[in-house]
């Protein structure tokens, strides 16, 4: 009896002590629940925030904070053709290149953006003065640059940079209902307006009836369509340079540059573009540029005669100082679209016509477009001219197909700056003489493979089409030029080029 009551005894005690045990783990775990709650609280909003900061983070990675590259590749092939006024014939007809186009964009927030494009063009095969230092007596010294190991050897190739700006977006400018831009850099100044639809591209800044070069510049565009309720209207203030005569720091380059100082023969282009109506439809676009201190060959210290070189004279120098300066102007009107739903046709077909001029002001002692025949030459003015006009329709016999057909003529005096025009035989709108063209432009794959037929031909009725100012660019009757006996102009020039391309 007394072994149970001990038994029992013992049992009551562990008993009592496993509930105090129960009752303290209670509490503990209690407490425990309040310091994770409390935890919790303390932590909920970092937690929050931090999630939300990680989603942009990724949204902006998967938009807009990273570099967008795009590829347009083209291979072509062209086959050109000159005539001269003697009759002599120059032919080639196996010129084959690749041409490639590396963009990149990249906007870390709305309202700018940087845009930049590195440019591969090269004809197929080494060149045979490619070599950076050819002599005269070497002209392929260094093997090392054999288009054969270019990619393998380690040589000093260099990238082109063909485009490379950013462009700030404004909502309103001065608190005025007036949307802007401004941009700086290497902008884009080449597949302008017009010249765009035969080289099936975006249209880019300038009218390309006068401008199609390569330019360092900035640019500032105010839509001015809000304020006035006329649709499309906006002006665009453009500056640019198209070459510095600064020497580097380190150079040691002949008499003509004993010194670094030399910064005073800038090549400068300041000017507008002013589109007073553009409904989408129907548009039209007009420009005004002055371009001071323009380069070219100096007639100061040769005298000429109809284009002839007196016998034991030097040709000239080309003088990098300044000839003078030159004034532009161009008109241009666009019908995207030939009526309003008339017929399908009609409704896909584009129609332009352009007029442009140009103004020169040469120095006193300089000529600008003429060579030298009297004192009575120096610092005279020259005007010209140049229509431009063309179309753009459906090919009919395939589905998304495009033919265009454009015309241009330019006067003895016309002058563009259109250096960057893409053809084999010289830019067709820099033209003294008549040009013709029709192409067939064929999308293969959607819009990443197309493919292009295009032929050009180039009718010159004056010397010095597209070339630089002073004797080079002397703009001489082409009978004249010849019948003088020192000279054998070009009569025309014939361009043919297939090229497919492929773009993503």
């Amino acid at each position: 009896m007394k072994r149970v009551i001990a038994v029992l005894a013992t049992a009551a005690v562990a008993a009592t002590m496993g509930m105090a045990a129960d009752e303290d783990l209670r509490a503990e775990i209690e407490a425990l629940k309040k310091e994770v709650q409390a935890l919790k609280e303390q932590t909920k909003g970092i937690k929050a925030k931090k999630l939300k900061k990680q989603i942009s983070e990724l949204k902006s990675a998967a938009l807009n904070d990273n570099i967008k590259w795009s590829v347009d590749f083209r291979s072509a092939y062209d086959a050109v053709s000159y005539k001269h006024m003697s009759g002599k014939r120059v032919e080639k007809n196996d010129l084959l290149s690749n041409r490639m186009w590396l963009g990149m964009k990249y906007a870390p927030m709305s309202n700018l953006s940087f845009i930049g494009q590195l440019s591969y063009y090269k004809l197929f095969g080494q060149s045979q003065t490619a070599t950076p230092h050819p002599t005269p007596t070497s002209p392929n010294q260094g093997y090392n640059y054999f288009d054969w190991v270019v990619g393998e050897n380690a040589t000093d190739g260099t990238l082109k940079v063909r485009q490379a700006y950013f462009i700030y977006f404004g909502d309103k400018f001065l608190g005025a209902n007036v949307p802007w831009t401004a941009s700086v850099g290497r902008r884009p100044s080449t597949d302008g307006l017009l010249v765009n639809l035969r080289d099936d591209n975006p249209a880019q800044s300038p009218l390309g009836h006068i401008i199609n070069v390569e330019f360092d510049g900035a640019s500032f565009k105010f839509d001015l369509s809000n304020v006035t309720d006329v649709s499309g209207m906006y002006i665009k203030l453009c500056l640019g340079r198209g070459f510095t005569n600064a020497n580097p720091r380190f150079y040691g380059g002949g008499d003509a540059y004993v010194s670094n100082e030399d910064y005073t023969a800038d090549n400068d282009l300041a000017g507008f573009i002013f589109v007073p109506y553009d409904d989408g439809q129907y548009s039209v676009h007009t420009t005004y540029f002055y371009s001071w201190n323009l380069l070219g060959f100096d007639n100061e210290q040769v005298g000429y005669m109809m284009g002839m070189l007196p016998p034991g004279t030097t040709p000239p120098d080309f003088n990098l100082r300044n000839l003078g300066g030159m004034h532009g102007f161009a008109v241009s009107a666009i019908a995207d679209g030939v009526g309003d739903g008339i017929n399908d046709f009609l409704d896909d077909t584009i129609l332009f016509a352009s007029w442009a001029g140009n103004y020169t002001d040469p120095k006193d002692d300089q000529t600008m477009l003429a060579m030298a025949q009297s004192p009575d030459d120096y610092g005279k003015k020259h005007f010209g001219w140049s229509v431009y006009a063309g179309t753009q329709f459906p090919a009919l016999f395939t589905d998304d197909g495009r033919i265009g057909l454009e015309y241009n003529h330019g006067s003895q005096y016309w002058r563009s700056f259109t250096y960057g025009e893409d053809t084999m035989i010289g830019s067709k709108l820099a033209a003294r003489g008549d040009a013709y063209e029709a192409y067939y432009t064929q999308p293969l794959l959607g819009k990443t493979l197309s493919m292009q037929l295009r032929y050009t031909y180039i009718d010159y009725e004056y010397t010095g089409s597209g070339r630089f100012f002073g004797a080079d660019g002397a703009a001489i009757d082409n009978d004249d030029a010849y019948k003088s006996g020192m000279m054998d102009p070009v009569d025309y020039a014939q361009n043919f080029r297939a090229y497919i391309r492929y773009r993503y």
